[in-house]
């Protein structure tokens, strides 16, 4: 064989074409910002799939791991019908079963039999291992498919697309970015999760307050502009971080401190992809950059999956400065626009301000309908004197105590009971619980009193026809005959008087009849005390302890699978003969606040007004630094904690009032609680109430987030008689099943 001289012509232009191939591979990665890398490259294809080829009644299921195994695909029913969930959820737990019988087969090393067991078999190299088929049979996924809901978020993308993309460009960042919303909420500016995520973007509070005005009259989570400003920000906060897109990305799900520490372990992404393990990682992490490059292919090219689809077109609106505090529904009124129009155009805007309840902030560009026929703005100006105002409306709340009733409430505060009792939903006989959180109308409110009622009554109407609805002892739904008498009762100029109920330690219904079979222990209410207990600056909270000698370990297990159907609450003296062990399940309102949220005591220390309180669920050193106006540090400073400190949950620690008043805290923090509730039941309903047994190393956090997918505020109301930082073995933990309310 003729060897090749080093210096020959022919060496020389064989090394200029392979330093030329190199170049242009580099330059066409430096060229691509979203490389889709080999080890990815099954799973982009699999959200293609999911994205363009299976809807929402089709279950695909497969590994977890390795989403180029697909098993099959099973029939799924409509979730938001009768029974449709509990459908699904045994066809599901079936098809697994069946998988994992097939892959125990073939781990035995028995050879396949039918067309099934093959298929399942030539998914796996013909040298797969025993250990390979028992991971696979752990690893058993259903993914529901998504056609029908990522068509109509194409359709709706329309409507803000365009706008997004320019503001992108406008930070310097890919415009390609503006399609990630397909991922998060499918491009509808409605969506809201379990644990508070809202809008498009699927900010949290915790992130979204960053960027954005987050609270009670606004948040602007829910404005799909302005909402991509933030996430644009955020994207570049995390990219100037990371360095590279498939990081940055991955760390809009993860955060940027998680894909930190997996930089630091493992290094690059695709390492990251293969190796990474944590308790927090898992599959949607993981997978959150291979969605994006999935969701960015349909959308970009969604003639070729869907057909011609009519997209929805920007709406043009005018933006007026308000240069006050100012009532919407007296603008609306002023500017002869209905209100439900001008609050879809600017949904940023909270229904306490649709309803008149407080005003739209001052400093707020409000949307309205461009209209060449009205100068708004200058109407606006018009109207200045009368319209702007110098303050916010205040909320008036009291915090009731052992012996109140709503009654005495009412008089002390100057309103009249029946304004009392609408303006806070309770019931007929105006029962009131230790802790609850009342907001005292103000002289004004009468309008938005009756509005919120009138709201209600049609909210449970079509909670009453709905296969599920919450009950009363009667059977009736809970608070159907309140609001009818309520509005009765404020259409009179005298009404009578509504019969009190002295004030109770918690909201229980009565005695529930455990379901066939089951066997708990009853529990009653024990909710400590009111006293001056002093500052108790424990560790945070841990995991339950493990079980002593001699004691037996609970059943980690849900106890029932029938549960406790709302349907099933009511108790017959037929039951209770019987003398069943009994379970008394909690009756929650949403309009009930029931938490410690008062400042205990105030004190001058050093010249300053220092109050006491106690944590109560989702808060943070954060959130009190922005409602007293301080920084956390300065929290810290007050209570002596280190950097890094976390607080738990009913700890006493003390704050700042100096720039804040008592008042003016307890009302923020009070909103900031209404504003979860009101939020969260705008879009789910408590579907039933199921039962689990604390076992050895749970933790409330890992409950409530990976196990049950239920909030810890809504997790704590229900089990009120439980101390969360102080869980045992054996003890029962009310779990509410939360469905989402079409």
């Amino acid at each position: 064989m003729k060897r090749l001289r080093r210096n020959s012509p022919t060496i020389l232009a064989l090394s200029l074409v392979v330093a030329l191939v190199f170049m242009r591979a580099d330059v066409s990665a430096e060229s691509d910002l979203f490389p889709v890398y080999s080890c990815i490259q099954p799973n982009v294809d699999f959200w293609k799939s999911i994205y363009s080829r299976y809807s929402s009644d089709q279950g695909v299921m497969h590994d977890k791991r390795n989403l180029d195994i697909i098993y099959g695909v099973i029939e799924l029913k409509d979730p938001d019908q009768p029974g449709g969930r509990k459908i699904n959820h045994n066809r599901i737990k079936d098809a697994k079963k069946k998988y994992r019988q097939i892959l125990a087969k073939l781990m035995r090393g028995e050879a396949p039999s039918g067309a099934e067991e093959q298929h399942v078999a030539d998914l796996f190299d013909p040298d797969a291992q025993a250990a390979d088929y028992r991971m696979a049979m752990q690893n058993i996924r259903c993914q529901v498919g998504q056609k029908d809901r990522f068509r109509e978020g194409v359709i709706r993308s329309g409507a803000y697309i365009e706008e997004i993309k320019q503001i992108f460009r406008e930070l310097d960042l890919p415009e390609d970015l503006a399609y990630l919303p397909h991922v998060e909420s499918s491009f509808n500016p409605k969506a809201y999760s379990k644990f508070g995520a809202a809008g498009i973007w699927q900010f949290t509070h915790s992130t979204g307050r960053r960027y954005m005005r987050i609270g009670y009259t606004v948040d602007e989570r829910r404005d799909p502009i302005i909402s991509s400003r933030a996430a644009a920000k955020l994207l570049k906060d995390n990219f100037y971080k990371l360095q590279n897109w498939p990081m940055a990305i991955t760390a809009y799900n993860h955060g940027s401190t998680g894909m930190l520490r997996a930089k630091r372990r493992k290094g690059g992404y695709e390492t990251i992809f293969k190796e990474y393990r944590s308790r927090i990682f898992k599959f949607a992490s993981r997978n959150f950059y291979s969605e994006f490059l999935a969701a960015r292919d349909v959308a970009k090219n969604y003639y070729r999956y869907f057909g011609d689809l009519k997209l929805d077109s920007p709406v043009n609106t005018t933006v007026v400065i308000l240069e006050g505090y100012a009532s919407l529904p007296e603008i609306a009124r002023y500017l002869k626009l209905d209100i439900g129009a001008v609050s879809e155009l600017n949904p940023a805007l909270r229904k306490p301000v649709i309803r008149g309840q407080k005003y739209v902030p001052k400093g707020y560009q409000l949307r309205l309908p461009e209209d060449t026929g009205h100068d708004w703005k200058g109407m606006i100006a018009e109207l200045s004197p009368k319209l702007f105002k110098h303050f916010q409306k205040r909320s008036r709340i009291y915090t009731v105590r052992r012996g109140d009733t709503a009654g005495q409430i009412a008089k002390i505060h100057g309103v009249k009971l029946r304004d009392l009792i609408a303006a806070n939903n309770l019931d007929a006989s105006a029962t009131i619980f230790i802790n609850q959180n009342l907001r005292i109308p103000l002289p004004d409110e009468k309008p938005v009193i009756l509005a919120e009622l009138e709201e209600r009554k049609q909210n449970e109407r079509q909670f009453a026809t709905s296969p599920k609805s919450t009950l009363n002892q009667e059977g009736q739904p809970l608070t159907t005959p309140t609001v009818d008498m309520l509005i009765a009762m404020n259409a009179q100029v005298e009404s009578p008087r509504a019969e009190e109920k002295p004030v109770a330690d918690s909201a229980l219904l009565q005695p529930a009849k455990p379901a066939a079979g089951s066997d708990f222990p009853s529990f009653i209410d024990s909710r400590k005390p009111e006293d001056d207990e002093e500052m108790n600056l424990a560790e945070p909270l841990q995991s339950v302890p493990k079980e002593s000698a001699g004691q037996k370990e609970a059943p980690g297990v849900i106890a029932s699978i029938e549960s406790y159907d709302m349907e099933d609450w009511k108790v017959t003296e037929t039951d209770l003969a019987k003398e069943q062990p009994t379970v008394y399940i909690p009756q929650v309102n949403p309009e009930i606040i029931q938490a410690n949220l008062a400042v205990e005591r105030v004190w001058n220390q050093n010249g300053k007004f220092v109050g006491a309180i106690r944590v109560e669920v989702e808060e943070t050193l954060g959130h009190y630094a922005e409602w007293l106006a301080v920084t956390a540090w300065e929290i810290r400073r007050l209570n002596g904690f280190p950097y890094g400190q976390i607080i738990r949950l009913d700890q006493q620690i003390k704050i700042p009032l100096d720039r804040v008043s008592k008042e003016e805290f307890e009302e923020k923090r009070f909103e900031y609680h209404k504003e979860l509730t009101e939020d969260f039941f705008a879009s789910y309903r408590v579907e039933k109430i199921d039962i689990y047994y604390i076992k050895k190393g749970d933790n409330i956090w890992t409950l409530s987030r990976d196990e049950f997918e239920v909030p810890l505020w809504l997790l704590k109301r229900y089990n009120t008689h439980l101390d969360f930082s102080a869980l045992m073995p054996s003890q029962q933990l009310l779990i509410p099943v939360v469905e989402k309310d079409v």
